[in-house]
């Protein structure tokens, strides 16, 4: 469904164009209403649409919160989603606690991963990237995974 990265602004509103190659997916599947929220590791945010993250906060709520680790995943990342919708243009307002967190200010990269996409600021993006090439490269485990998987 969502593949590739795409490189894009955020304008001084806060609002961010989705790329029309993934809008008449959304508007087809969740009839463009989305669900954004934080990522509980890594310093971006996740962006479901509302098909997909019926998905994700069903599974959520079944985890035993007897676990505090548990309960503390769900309050990160049931606590700030945010239900959207995309405007005519395609457009979306992120909530100002959600830019913060990610540190998104203009330039904002938007990584597809088939169900969902994360959208990282790009400075972060780049820098997270490179480490994970460099940990890939000196990773022997990395190199016999992607043999399995590429070949």
């Amino acid at each position: 469904m969502f593949r590739g990265i795409s490189n894009i602004s955020i304008d001084t509103k806060g609002r961010l164009s989705m790329p029309s190659k993934y809008r008449d997916a959304i508007l087809a599947s969740a009839a463009g209403q989305i669900v954004i929220t934080v990522d509980h590791v890594d310093q971006c945010l996740l962006i479901y649409p509302m098909d997909q993250w019926l998905k994700v906060e069903q599974a959520l709520m079944s985890l035993p919160n007897l676990s505090r680790r548990v309960r503390n995943m769900q309050r990160l990342i049931l606590g700030h989603a945010a239900e959207l919708e995309l405007d005519v243009q395609g457009r979306v307002l992120l909530p100002a606690p959600l830019r913060e967190y990610a540190g998104l200010d203009k330039r904002v990269v938007l990584v597809g991963q088939i169900n969902k996409f994360e959208l990282w600021d790009a400075d972060q993006w780049q820098q997270a990237r490179d480490l994970w090439l460099q940990e890939a490269r000196a990773d022997d485990e990395a190199d016999d995974l992607l043999s399995q998987v590429c070949m």
